[in-house]
This record gives structure tokens, C-alpha cells and sequence, in this order.
């Protein structure tokens, strides 16, 4: 947001009121979002859940410590297992 930019410009007392306005200005905004009926934010890509679970994951991962990226990556393994595990049996 631009608005961001100009509280380093700002006074001292000035930032803080500008500070907050913005953050009330990106709640509105956000729950604006979800007012409609149908979700505003979702992925295209698939409506299998597990496939979604991984993709959230995947994605969640780069943002992630390398010790948090190993958990992902185990859960992402356990989800890929128990995918398998159906195919096969079921």
C-alpha cells in the first residue's frame, strides 16, 4: 500500500494514528472479502482436499526455517503414503 511509504515521512505522533488508520483501512478490506456467498480466495487448481492440503503445504514451505521445511516435508510424505495406501487398497 502506498499510504505505507509516508509513515517514515511522517512526526513521531503523526506515525501512529497513520499506523493504525492503514491496519483498519487492510481489516476492511479483508473482510470484504469473505462478505459475498461464495468464497473470494481459493485455488483453481483442484477440488481433491488432499491434493489441496499438499499445495498449501508446498507453498507455506517457503516461508519456512529449514528445521519447520523438514516437518513439512514429512507431512507432505505421510500425505503421499496415505494417497498411495488408497489407491492401492481401496
Amino acid at each position: 500500500m502506498i499510504f505505507k511509504t509516508m509513515i517514515p515521512y511522517l512526526m513521531p505522533g503523526q506515525q501512529r494514528m497513520f499506523a493504525l488508520m492503514i491496519k483498519f483501512m487492510e481489516l476492511q478490506k479483508t473482510a470484504s472479502l469473505f462478505n459475498g456467498k461464495a468464497p473470494s480466495m481459493q485455488v483453481c487448481s483442484s477440488t481433491d482436499p488432499q491434493e489441496r492440503i499438499s499445495q498449501m503445504l508446498a507453498d507455506i514451505r517457503g516461508y519456512c526455517t529449514p528445521k519447520e521445511q523438514e516437518n513439512i516435508d514429512m507431512a507432505l510424505n505421510m500425505i503421499q503414503m496415505l494417497s498411495t495406501y488408497e489407491v492401492l487398497f481401496n
